[in-house]
């Protein structure tokens, strides 16, 4: 059933988001593992409810608002800085990367997938510093999408 709805989901995104481009969860992790990793503007598109569990080391939230800011981290220094955006399964955070590539950020990037496939990947977040594989579920038919911790 997983697969089957991961499926459909994915072809969504592309279909609404046809102009959005994605990264695959491994090729973040060769990113992450590398120098490169500091390069990156990692933007979390999630609610501070969902950050608060856990987050891709370094990643900056959003916030809660439909509006992106265009200070702080995204400030015209950033234009030319890759950016990746997540959130729980990609559909946010492709929204936001339209929103940023619209803006002129042409090499912001959606994580395919999301944190959900981070996570059932093997891959690990942070919570408090600390290495963590908890993501938040968001709703009870979401979680579904998360393999159960063992």
């Amino acid at each position: 059933m997983q697969r089957f709805v991961w499926f459909w989901l994915k072809l969504w995104i592309r279909l609404h988001y046809s102009s959005v481009p994605s990264i695959r969860c491994d090729r973040l992790q060769k990113i992450l593992a590398m120098q490169q990793a500091g390069d990156w503007l990692i933007l979390d598109a999630r609610t501070t409810a969902e950050f608060n569990v856990s987050c891709l080391p370094g990643a900056v939230l959003l916030g809660d608002g439909e509006e992106i800011p265009l200070s702080g981290s995204l400030g015209k220094a950033s234009m030319e800085r890759p950016i990746l955006v997540c959130c729980a399964v990609g559909v946010r955070s492709a929204a936001v990367v339209n929103r940023l590539r619209e803006q002129g950020f042409r090499k912001a990037v959606n994580l395919e997938g999301g944190l959900f496939e981070w996570v059932n990947q093997g891959h690990q977040l942070v919570h408090e510093g600390q290495p963590t594989t908890l993501v938040h579920p968001f709703n009870r038919f979401w979680g579904l999408l998360l393999k159960p911790q063992r």
